[in-house]
């Protein structure tokens, strides 16, 4: 299947057009599965400075802008379904900045996936990224734009264990394939290095483990699709499977 699960809209703030213009896009393209996988906290529109009358107040109001994101995107779904299948999802960061991180009370459990980015990066607050995904509640999640294998060599961890546990609690990989302005044309070099790795390849295989597929698009005019075709492509030919 010809997926991408990586897509921002206006509702990130760092993107620019409406989900029903990426929806329309998609399908122009020939994406099957597309995934709206806004930042939670744009989404929340929790921006330094803002203020709550209190804790509960601030909970509330995230809760009621999740929720309408999320029926806005399951309105289009419907719509578009003849057409494409679309799904919506969640960006959430593991990295502090004062506004950024899922607050204790925000249920995101809705959301058809969630990706979560800036695992094992520095600054990270997620020592456990299984105890993460399952606090978040949603049925899959995905590390995003993550140099996976390497973070495994840095651990010490044992990689066949680790992919197994992946398979077992849902959580996928991520293979964003972005190349745009935003991201200032810049590749994820550990996308090619997972092609050219043979053995990391058959440890996915026999792990069961998913991977997806993912542009990080924040703007249309930089939608090269033929960047998420191939790679998806090349996966089915390697028989990788993908989250689905």
């Amino acid at each position: 299947m010809i997926q991408d699960l990586h897509s921002h809209t206006y509702y990130s703030y760092c993107g620019k057009d409406s989900p029903e213009a990426v929806i329309k896009n998609a399908i122009s393209c020939g994406i099957e599965l597309m995934g709206i996988s806004d930042h939670y906290y744009g989404v929340v529109m929790n921006r330094p400075g803002v203020t709550y009358e209190s804790d509960e107040h601030r909970i509330i109001t995230h809760n009621n802008a999740l929720k309408r994101y999320f029926e806005h995107i399951k309105t289009l779904a419907e719509k578009y379904k003849d057409h494409i299948k679309v799904w919506c999802g969640i960006e959430i960061t593991a990295v502090d900045k004062g506004f950024t991180l899922l607050p204790d009370g925000v249920d995101v459990s809705m959301f058809d996936y969630c990706l979560i980015e800036n695992f094992g990066c520095k600054g990270s607050v997620v020592d456990d990224v299984f105890a993460f995904a399952k606090r978040c509640g949603c049925e899959k999640t995905g590390l995003a734009h993550m140099d996976l294998n390497a973070y495994i060599l840095s651990k010490g961890i044992n990689r066949d264990a680790f992919f197994r546990k992946m398979n077992e609690q849902n959580v996928f990989w991520e293979l964003n394939v972005n190349y745009d302005s935003k991201h200032h044309f810049r590749e994820h070099r550990y996308v090619k290095d997972f092609f050219e790795n043979a053995g990391l390849i058959d440890a996915v295989k026999k792990s069961g483990m998913k991977l997806s597929v993912g542009f990080d698009g924040h703007l249309l005019e930089d939608y090269a699709a033929d960047r998420v075709i191939n790679t998806c492509k090349r996966l089915e030919e390697l028989s990788v499977p993908m989250i689905n």
